[in-house]
């Protein structure tokens, strides 16, 4: 039981892994034993998690395209062997009042946040690229609350929460599995810049209403790792909220 975690014979691929939650979810599945393929466009960032971990490989990728992506898929596939997992963690932030929505800006937040995610995911739904897959897409935990000028990014993670429910029948005939996460608030290197900026008074109130205080990179990243592993073998189709009890505050 001590090894039941153990991720030695298993590849995963982890897009937006240059920083934040997927640069923590490399670092932990790496941990565990895991070959990741981590995939960002910033390949200094890269290299350095690259030195940090132990079997950690990466891909330069600017997920704005999806036009690459089966190429993308087939290296890593050719080089590595199969697949047996993939988180989604690119995605790009959104924050425009309804008035002044510009709709090319738009589409390139659908493109990273979703467009892109599902061609992933049609390339990876292959026997030959991929074995028992599990996917993780990151949606949002503002999918449970209504923010002003949010709802190009929130429409965006909508429709991942939609595509789970969506495919999990596609892939349970290969035996496969897919879920979101829902993450609120959590400290990363974008959230510690506003910070900076944010009234005091907006800074204790944001910590108020989590009961169980801000959650940390590492919060997402473990339950990345349950959903990507064997152990939740029998978790598909569900979109679940890791907020410190905020949704219930």
């Amino acid at each position: 039981m001590d090894n039941v975690f153990q991720l030695k014979d298993k590849l995963y691929i982890i897009t937006g892994a240059s920083s934040g939650l997927g640069r923590e979810a490399c670092k932990f599945l790496d941990l565990l034993g895991a070959k990741v393929i981590g995939i960002a466009r910033r390949e200094e960032r890269l290299k350095e998690l690259q030195d940090e971990c132990k079997n950690f490989d990466y891909k330069v990728y600017d997920f704005i395209n999806q036009e690459g992506i089966k190429e993308l898929v087939d290296s890593i596939v050719s080089e590595y062997g199969k697949v047996s997992g993939m988180a989604y963690f690119a995605g790009v932030s959104d924050i425009s009042a309804l008035r002044s929505l510009n709709m090319q800006e738009a589409k390139k937040v659908f493109d990273i946040n979703f467009f892109s995610a599902l061609e992933l995911i049609k390339n990876l739904y292959d026997k030959r690229k991929s074995q028992d897959l599990s996917i993780v897409l990151i949606s949002s935990g503002s999918q449970l609350q209504s923010i002003s000028s949010m709802s190009v990014y929130d429409s965006s993670k909508g429709a991942l929460n939609a595509l789970v429910v969506s495919l999990v029948k596609d892939l349970a005939k290969f035996g496969g599995r897919i879920n979101s996460i829902l993450p609120a608030h959590v400290e990363t290197e974008m959230t510690a810049k506003a910070q900076e900026i944010r009234s005091e008074e907006y800074n204790q109130e944001l910590e108020r209403t989590y009961p169980l205080g801000i959650g940390n990179c590492s919060d997402v990243a473990n339950l990345t790792a349950f959903l990507l592993s064997p152990l939740s073998r029998w978790i598909t189709g569900q979109k679940i909220s890791i907020d410190g009890g905020r949704g219930v505050y």
